[in-house]
C-alpha cells in the first residue's frame, strides 16, 4: 500500500471519528438544555389542566426565576419562558421547548424556533415610539427564505396612544397607557398593541406581529411584578 493512500485513509476515519465526536457532544448539550429548561416548569401546572390555572400573584409566586408568557390569543394557554440574556439592551427568553424571543424596550426584534422566524426587526424610532412620537415611520423585518437568501417586509407605520387605559393582568387593574401600532406594507399589514406603564417604557402587556405564517402573539411581562416595579 503506498504511503499516500495509506494517509488518505488515516484522514478519513479521523474524519469519522471526529463527525462521531461531533454528534455525541451535541446529543449531550441538547439532553443538558433540555433538562435546564423542562426543570423551570411549574410544578403546579402539571397538575392542572392548563384551562383551570389561574394566572394571579399566587401563581407567579411559585416561580424562582424572572418569567414572561406568551399566547396566541386571549383564551388560548399561555406558554412560560425565563430569562436566558442581556446584551446590549436586548432581553431574551426561552420555553422549554426552545422558542426563544428578543426584546428591546418590550419591543420584539427577533424570534427563533418558529416556521417561519424573524431574524431581525429594523425600527430607528424604536426609542421614541412610548414617548408620544406622531410621525409616521419605516420598520423592516427580515426573514430567511427556502433557499437561506434574506426576505425584508418593509412597513410604514404610526402610532397613537391612549391615557388610563384600564389593564387587568395577575387579577390587578392597572392604569396603563395604549399605544396602538399600525403598519402596512405592499402586500401585509398589521396592528400591534403596548399597554405601558405611565411614565415609562416599560410594557406589561403587548400584541405584537411576527410574520405573515405566524400571525401575532399576545406577551404579557410578567418580570415587572417580579422585580418589584409593581407593588
Amino acid at each position: 500500500m503506498s504511503r499516500g493512500l495509506l494517509i488518505l485513509i488515516l484522514i478519513f476515519c479521523a474524519a469519522c471519528t471526529s463527525d462521531e465526536v461531533v454528534r455525541s457532544n451535541k446529543t449531550g448539550f441538547t439532553n443538558i438544555y433540555k433538562n435546564i429548561f423542562f426543570s423551570f416548569t411549574n410544578s403546579n401546572e402539571k397538575k392542572i389542566t392548563p384551562s383551570k390555572i389561574i394566572y394571579d400573584q399566587k401563581w407567579l409566586a411559585s416561580y424562582k426565576q424572572p418569567i414572561i408568557a406568551i399566547s396566541a390569543s386571549e383564551r388560548s394557554n399561555k406558554v412560560t419562558l425565563v430569562a436566558l440574556g442581556d446584551y446590549k439592551d436586548t432581553l431574551t427568553w426561552v420555553s422549554a421547548d426552545g422558542i426563544s424571543l428578543s426584546f428591546f424596550n418590550g419591543i420584539l426584534i427577533a424570534t427563533r424556533g418558529y416556521s417561519q422566524d424573524l431574524i431581525e426587526s429594523r425600527n430607528e424610532y424604536k426609542n421614541q415610539i412610548f414617548k408620544g412620537y406622531q410621525k409616521s415611520y419605516k420598520k423592516t423585518f427580515r426573514y430567511l427564505d427556502g433557499e437561506n437568501e434574506y426576505e425584508d417586509l418593509i412597513f410604514t407605520c404610526t402610532i397613537k396612544n391612549r391615557l388610563n387605559h384600564v389593564t387587568k393582568i395577575l387579577n390587578i387593574s392597572l392604569n396603563t397607557t395604549k399605544f396602538t401600532e399600525t403598519c402596512n406594507s405592499e402586500t401585509k399589514n398589521h396592528e400591534n398593541y403596548f399597554l405601558v406603564l405611565p411614565g415609562t417604557n416599560i410594557v406589561l402587556k403587548s400584541k405584537q406581529w411576527i410574520s405573515p405564517s405566524q400571525g401575532s402573539l399576545l406577551i404579557y411581562n410578567y418580570y415587572a411584578f417580579q422585580n418589584d416595579i409593581i407593588g
